[in-house]
């Protein structure tokens, strides 16, 4: 039975409505949410303010507008405002203030490479994590140029759409007691870029005291993709591509603020021709360190390698981990222009960030590049007939090298535990892998974990006996008993039947998640980190 709800929150008052899920389980919806000052005019490139409060009841009842993107994946036309600073709330129960038990909050940082994605209901529906008791809030923050772009000093100094999401863990803190949420129990999670976001998180002095756990699902600040090593060319290569050739970052920024929203995006790909170096991935504006001359709170006051070997991060229970073959994603590139696999095979080294070897000297990349070619594909050359092997490199560089390291640095130096996971469940629900044309390559790709979390509404309804029903109840009680207990498999949970253990120095524990839940060591996966590992380790 549907009806409404009214939530009074520091800005004001919100009506949402009351909805049941496919299994007859009421919760309370309130969408659009704004949770900072419109990022317009004057505030773009600007850190985000606090919400201007209103008078009467404001409807809660939609999404908020995405932000400004073009998404390349799904070949998606121009969308968004850039008015797009909104969150969602999705609560069991209102809380009656005689009678108040308070539930473990949730917060999701979606993903898309910093560029794109939103938290549109109908991909990031709350109904199986709703199901299990706790209280979700997801959000949008400002992407591309809008959220990321860094002239390196203290006109521009960067990571706007990171603090945006601080803003909306501050905005939880103050209101979420509102929605039956406990403020002293929030858990971060988020995938690909929401999940670097959300290790960055764990980094930055700004998001101290904000939430009390965390799941990075496939992302790391350690990723090649997730941090920005040289933001001013970066910025000064992008006026340029918009016509605007100058040294000065004020008149840069003051030009930017002139362009239209579409404009910016639109010339992201002429902007890496400027480029010295292919850029991986569809990355192009991303987190960076600030400078210390800022004005303004500083996000991220040093690169995330440096702070994690400072101890200067957050010791919180973490769970991180990856899916089973992340580099079908890689696929789609050489399908479209099999010109591609030529080229590689004549320049390996494009395939190759130069990130992965910053502490090194720089006459050793070439080297290093002959030696990960040698380890992929012995003496063979690539082609469409060993494409594993180069899934299982792409996947390897972008993702998993990344998230294995966090989780050991993490386990290694924090007394809070560390959980790692990888996700094999290769099932109907993986809309990334025929999306990417990746059909054919065996196991489950680049966030097709997702559908298991949150409901989407193209899919159809599963068998309650389904093997993919029964993945959306384990990966969600796992997720949640976290969120609520920091241990994903406390004692007397009967679904779930097995003991998982945090990662230490001497044991690396990994969660299977496929058709049936166990402890895996991937001797496979293990080979291919141990080969990273040598060749970090040789400064």
């Amino acid at each position: 039975m549907n009806g409404t709800a009214v939530v009074t929150t520091r800005q004001g008052k919100l009506r949402g409505k009351r909805v049941m899920t496919a299994n007859g389980v009421a919760y309370y919806s309130f969408k659009g949410i704004p949770y900072a000052k419109p990022p317009i005019g004057a505030l773009r490139f600007k850190a985000p303010q606090e919400p201007e409060p209103w008078l009467g009841v404001r409807d809660a009842l939609a999404d908020g507008a995405p932000c400004p993107q073009i998404d390349e994946v799904f070949k998606e036309d121009y969308k968004g405002d850039e008015d797009c600073l909104f969150l969602n709330v999705y609560s069991p129960q209102i809380p009656s203030w005689a009678k108040c038990t308070l539930r473990a909050v949730m917060v999701w940082i979606h993903g898309g490479a910093f560029c794109s994605g939103s938290v549109c209901t109908s991909v990031f529906g709350p109904q199986f994590l709703i199901e299990k008791d706790v209280v979700l809030v997801t959000m949008n923050y400002r992407l591309g140029a809008l959220g990321f772009l860094s002239t390196g000093d203290s006109v521009i100094p960067g990571n706007n759409g990171l603090k945006d999401q601080v803003m909306a863990l501050r905005w939880v803190q103050q209101n979420i007691a509102q929605f039956g949420g406990d403020p002293d129990n929030v858990t971060l999670f988020g995938e690909s870029a929401g999940g670097t976001c959300v290790h960055l998180h764990l980094l930055s002095p700004m998001s101290k005291g904000l939430f009390h756990r965390a799941i990075a699902q496939s992302g790391s600040s350690l990723n090649p993709w997730s941090f920005d090593r040289k933001p001013r060319l970066r910025a000064f290569s992008f006026g340029e591509a918009l016509g605007f050739k100058t040294d000065d970052s004020q008149k840069l920024a003051d030009f930017l603020r002139t362009v239209h929203p579409k404009l910016l995006i639109e010339a992201v790909p002429q902007a890496r021709k400027f480029e010295p170096e292919r850029d991986l991935g569809i990355t192009f504006f991303k987190p960076t360190s600030e400078p210390r001359t800022s004005t303004e709170d500083v996000f991220l006051p040093d690169r995330p390698e440096v702070l994690m070997a400072a101890r200067k991060f957050h010791k919180v229970p973490l769970i991180t981990g990856a899916v089973e073959n992340e580099g079908i994603f890689a696929v789609k590139e050489v399908i479209e222009k099999p010109s591609l696999i030529s080229r590689f095979n004549g320049r390996f080294e494009l395939l190759v960030p130069k990130e992965l070897n910053s502490k090194k000297n720089p006459d050793k990349y070439q080297e290093d590049v002959g030696r990960i070619k040698k380890f992929y594909f012995g003496d063979e050359a690539i082609s469409r007939q060993n494409l594993e092997r180069y899934i299982a490199m792409n996947g390897d560089i972008m993702i998993l090298n990344g998230v294995y390291k966090q989780a050991k640095i993490h386990s290694a130096l924090s007394s809070a535990p560390v959980y790692f996971y990888i996700f094999t469940f290769d099932g109907k629900r993986g809309l990334m892998k025929r999306a990417v044309g990746g059909s054919r390559f065996r196991g489950p790709c680049h966030g097709d974990e997702l559908p298991y979390i949150f409901h989407v509404d193209m899919l159809r309804k599963m068998d309650p006996k389904s093997p993919e029903m029964r993945t959306v109840e384990r990966i969600v009680r796992l997720w949640t008993n976290f969120a609520k207990t920091g241990n994903p498999t406390p004692d007397g949970d009967s679904l779930l039947q097995i003991k998982w253990r945090p990662v230490t120095t001497s044991v690396f524990p990994c969660m299977n998640i496929g058709p049936a839940l166990r402890i895996d060591h991937f001797p496979e996966m293990k080979k291919r980190m141990e080969f990273w590992d040598d060749l970090d380790e040789e400064v």
